[in-house]
């Protein structure tokens, strides 16, 4: 089975409703967002992983542009919880993620390091073609956080 990173932008206060009922995360996920959600396909590890140079973890903001801030309750939603980040925070990472121009973010991409941190997928003997792949899906990213802060948006992430 393939992991899928997903995004979704939602109201500041319906994530903080999230935390307190953690039992509502599944009709919220699965109900029609269709303006404020974008998948990352399997993409999202490698984009970690050029942002951060750690397969988990590292230092935030950018650390939490793929794997959120805090889990949202323990069910799991595919691979794990989902991950909440609180509207002032996805401010940071929009600023953080969108100060990344193309070309830098081409030039951070290490296919040898991919390979042998063993970042999801295992695209990496595929060279400059897996490199497209990861940098269209981080201009998506892009695009989602700016619009999420822009729209004073928390975010909630999950992998299924």
């Amino acid at each position: 089975m393939s992991m899928i990173g997903n995004f979704l932008a939602v109201p500041q206060e319906e994530l903080s409703a999230l935390f307190d009922t953690p039992e509502n995360i599944g009709s919220t996920l699965y109900e029609k967002h269709s303006d404020n959600v974008v998948d990352l396909d399997k993409a999202w590890h490698a984009i970690h992983f050029v942002l951060t140079g750690e397969q988990y973890g590292g230092a935030p903001p950018l650390a939490n542009a793929v794997f959120g801030e805090a889990p949202i309750g323990e069910e799991d939603v595919g691979y794990g919880p989902a991950l909440g980040t609180q509207a002032e925070s996805v401010k940071q990472i929009a600023e953080a993620i969108c100060a990344i121009e193309e070309n830098d973010f081409r030039k951070r991409i290490d296919i040898p390091a991919l390979s042998e941190a063993e970042i999801y997928p295992s695209i990496w003997d595929e060279g400059p073609e897996a490199a497209d792949y990861i940098t269209d899906y981080f201009k998506e990213l892009q695009s989602f956080y700016k619009d999420a802060a822009q729209n004073n948006m928390a975010v909630i992430t999950f992998i299924n």
